[in-house]
């Protein structure tokens, strides 16, 4: 394992510690590193959550006009809207069917984001209260990494 690795790692690792802290309905079960998704969460014999983390993350423009996700050495986030938030949504929803075949009870996807820095001019809540998402996952989380406040996005399927 390569020194990034391990860093990503540790990072993931910690960050899942903190949303099992700050999430009150986060079930009670053993938790386990794993990849794709990135945990599983066992609850009992035949409940088992897979959650994946990521980054939010939007779409660049290339010279070709189409739209693929900026990966630059370090992480810069992007703005903070929804087109951003569908972006991100959409790029995990295209693997879901590999983490589906695991057979696990639910599938979660937890968003990382670091919103400080970025100019959210509105109670961030009640913006997200209103947007709804297409999603396969059951549940969708934008976690804002500053303030470790969870918020559970409206998603359908």
């Amino acid at each position: 394992m390569s020194f990034n690795q391990y860093s990503q790692m540790l990072e993931e690792m910690l960050i899942m510690e903190y949303f099992r802290n700050e999430y009150k309905e986060f079930p009670k079960g053993k938790l386990m590193k794993s990849e794709s998704p990135d945990f599983i969460l066992s609850v009992s014999p035949k409940n088992d959550i897979g959650i994946e983390l990521t980054k939010l993350h939007g779409p660049t423009v290339n010279k070709y006009k189409t739209h693929y996700p900026c990966k630059i050495v370090g992480y810069n986030a992007p703005d903070f809207n929804r087109e951003n938030l569908d972006f991100t949504i959409n790029a995990k929803n295209e693997k879901l069917a590999y983490y589906q075949k695991k057979r696990l009870s639910q599938i979660w996807l937890l968003i990382t984001a670091d919103l400080e820095e970025s100019p959210v001019n509105y109670n961030l809540g009640n913006k997200l209260e209103n947007w709804s998402f297409f999603s396969g996952f059951q549940k969708v989380f934008l976690f804002e990494l500053k303030t470790r406040k969870v918020f559970e996005l409206n998603v359908s399927d």
